[in-house]
């Protein structure tokens, strides 16, 4: 009998194996029939949507390179970069020994050329639309080996809910929407937010500064009108131009844009003749993240709703237009080893028709809190909610407290029983870290989200941003006098403050001279335990402060890796970024564009940028008296790159509010290319 299972088990195993190890051929965008016997292993992407959506399998794991335009995602931080989506460096690519090549069709020819007998996967964004989209995930998936079934069925759900919402609206108050964009220095931005190395034609009267769309045919427009808005008809292609004429015709009533240069586009904007169209004169120009308004992957159903609810807030704001109705819908538990907590977990909740998530912390009995939300009193549970950002524009227009009224209805939750703070981070990204010493334990809750509204305290304007938002619950095991309960805020805020700056995460606001010291929105709750004796102090010179620090840090280091893709030491092209200089748009000269990014990749250059981010920040606070030791190293580097002696450091660098040092830096790298040539 045992031996006739083994048999079993040995033929059973061997079906699976057969099965699991079936060849997959696809097709690529160039008309390829692609075969794979196994899932690729070593993986170069240098097209951001296939990057996106291979991360989002959960095949991350086979990714040996990918371009500087893929970050924010937790599964790619740390993951080696091989260049831009069209400046690719080759020998970095070979030197990965890849499986396959994911490029974009106007670099086919060249990686054929370069990377002889390897696999390539030729990939289009603007091809065949979302239907094409859905397809594409569809194939990674089979070649991966990955299911894709809920990815594709979340943007289909997402968008059925959107067209529901949206069929409620009367004809007549559908809004006319365009995507725009301005053209930088005669090129035209692929659809990946880059710049493709071919200019605009001679003759086709275009000036360096353009405003274009999308074309008629684009995804792009196709998430208009997923989103309820009318798109316009312009022509066919990716973009295409868009002249006075035709935009008096279709006079806009909402615009979106994405990236930097939000400033140029609303100087072109405020011209004679263009100013008159209602998206101008009401101010309805929407900014919103270039990786969901160029990409056809992941979150097309996630942007559609996030701009179809800023389209018509009021709308989706009307409780008699919902299409869903309230619920509690499931609930996750969460583990925590504090003897006074009788039970947590993230419950999930559809209200207003999407989804949020809250944490919630119940107590075997009644828990003496200090909370920058609620104040100093007994509580029998504390939490910290999710919500969805298709909702923001609805709970700005009645406000935090009745939002809050809505959610504890549906939770069956009395408002002087609990105390529930509210963030736009994910609760699924929640951070858990705990710490202990003999007896006392601490442990902390935290869901961190920078890159709307981070600010440095003391030097940025108070205007109103959307959520980001650090909140903070922690849990001590010891009961704490009321002193030590409110002094541990102040504990709790400088871990917070020293993890953001220790990853130099900026300020959204003067990202370029400062490090962020929080968001702006962030809130703290800390609970007071049972056990005795009571803790009278929380500082930093007692083993409790020394604890809560610890947690906070880990904890706001750890949340930002989940819900930004942050590590603590990132590459210099994100950090880059993280100061709004954006790398494709820094060069005057784009034929340097490729050396200027190997040099960016190069640690011996690389390390002169890096070095002029902290000294440039040290100069704007005094503390750095004289630069000249900086200008001879950045002089000496360029000569190096040139292979000569360069006597000046050329301006090189455009259109950036740079300061100094950094400047500096920057333009000795592009002073030194230019002296290859010169």
């Amino acid at each position: 009998m045992k031996t006739l299972q083994i048999l079993f088990i040995s033929l059973w195993l061997s079906i699976w194996s057969s099965a699991a190890l079936q060849a997959v051929t696809v097709t690529d965008d160039a008309g390829q029939n692609l075969e794979f016997k196994t899932p690729p292993a070593r993986v170069v992407s240098l097209v951001p949507t296939a990057t996106e959506v291979i991360a989002a399998l959960g095949a991350a794991d086979s990714l040996a390179g990918r371009t500087y335009q893929d970050t924010h995602f937790a599964d790619l931080a740390g993951k080696p970069i091989m260049g831009g989506p069209f400046t690719p460096q080759w020998d970095l690519i070979a030197e990965a020994q890849p499986d396959l090549v994911i490029v974009a069709p106007g670099l086919a020819d060249q990686a054929r050329a370069k990377l002889p007998g390897v696999p390539l996967w030729v990939w289009a964004d603007e091809a065949g639309g979302l239907k094409e989209a859905e397809l594409k995930i569809t194939r990674l998936g089979a070649v991966f080996q990955k299911p894709s079934e809920k990815l594709r069925a979340d943007n289909r759900e997402l968008m059925d809910l959107i067209a529901q919402k949206t069929a409620k609206i009367p004809p007549e108050k559908h809004l006319r929407v365009m995507r725009l964009s301005l053209t930088e220095n005669g090129f035209l931005p692929s659809g990946e937010n880059s710049f493709q190395t071919k200019p605009i034609a001679a003759g086709d009267g275009l000036t360096p500064k353009l405003l274009i769309t999308p074309g008629e045919d684009s995804f792009q427009n196709e998430l208009i009108t997923a989103a309820g808005g009318l798109a316009p008809k312009m022509g066919r292609g990716a973009w295409v131009p868009v002249s006075l004429e035709e935009w008096k015709k279709f006079d806009p009533q909402a615009v979106y844009a994405c990236g930097p240069g939000r400033g140029d586009l609303l100087k072109y904007l405020e011209q004679p003749g263009w100013n008159e169209a209602p998206a101008v004169k009401q101010k309805k120009l929407h900014y919103f993240p270039c990786a969901l308004t160029d990409r056809a992957a992941t979150n097309t159903g996630y942007f559609t709703a996030w701009l179809s609810s800023t389209l018509y807030s009021e709308h989706f704001a009307d409780k008699s237009k919902l299409v869903l109705p309230e619920a509690v819908l499931a609930e996750k538990p969460v583990e925590l080893d504090m003897p006074y907590v009788e039970k947590a977990g993230i419950i999930e909740t559809r209200l207003f028709d999407f989804i949020h998530r809250t944490l919630l912390v119940s107590f075997k009995s009644p828990r003496l809190i200090v909370s920058t939300d609620g104040g100093q009193r007994q509580v029998k549970a504390v939490g910290n909610s999710f919500s969805p950002v298709p909702t923001w524009s609805i709970y700005h227009q009645f406000g935090y407290g009745e939002s809050q009224k809505n959610l504890l209805r549906l939770l069956k939750l009395e408002a002087d029983s609990v105390d529930i703070l509210g963030t736009g981070a994910d609760m699924n990204n929640l951070a858990v870290t705990s710490a202990a010493f003999k007896d006392l334990k601490v442990i902390a809750l935290v869901t961190a989200g920078v890159e709307g509204n981070a600010l440095r305290t003391g030097k940025d304007i108070g205007n109103y941003y959307e959520p980001g938002t650090i909140n903070i619950i922690v849990l001590v095991s010891h009961a704490l006098s009321p002193r030590a309960a409110a002094r541990a805020l102040i504990t709790i805020t400088e871990a917070k403050t020293a993890a953001l700056w220790d990853m130099d995460v900026r300020s959204v606001q003067s990202a370029l001279a400062n490090p962020a010291t929080g968001t702006g929105t962030d809130d703290i709750i800390v609970v007071s335990g049972d056990q005795k004796p009571e803790l009278g102090w929380s500082g930093g010179h007692t083993k409790l402060g020394q604890l809560i620090s610890e947690v906070v840090y880990a904890g706001v280091e750890e949340a930002l890796l989940k819900q930004n893709g942050k590590l603590p030491v990132r590459d210099v092209f994100e950090w880059l970024e993280e100061r709004g200089l954006a790398v494709q748009t820094l060069l005057a000269d784009q034929s340097f564009q490729a050396g200027f990014e190997r040099l960016l990749l190069t640690p011996r250059y690389k390390a002169l940028v890096e070095g002029a981010f902290s000294l440039s920040d040290a100069a704007g606070m005094g503390q750095l008296s004289e630069g000249s030791l900086f200008q001879d190293w950045a002089l000496e580097m360029a000569g190096e790159i040139a292979g000569r002696p360069v006597a000046e450091i050329k301006s090189l660098i455009t259109g950036q509010d740079i300061p100094e040092i950094l400047g500096t830096a920057l333009n000795s790298l592009a002073t030194g290319l230019k002296g290859r040539v010169d």
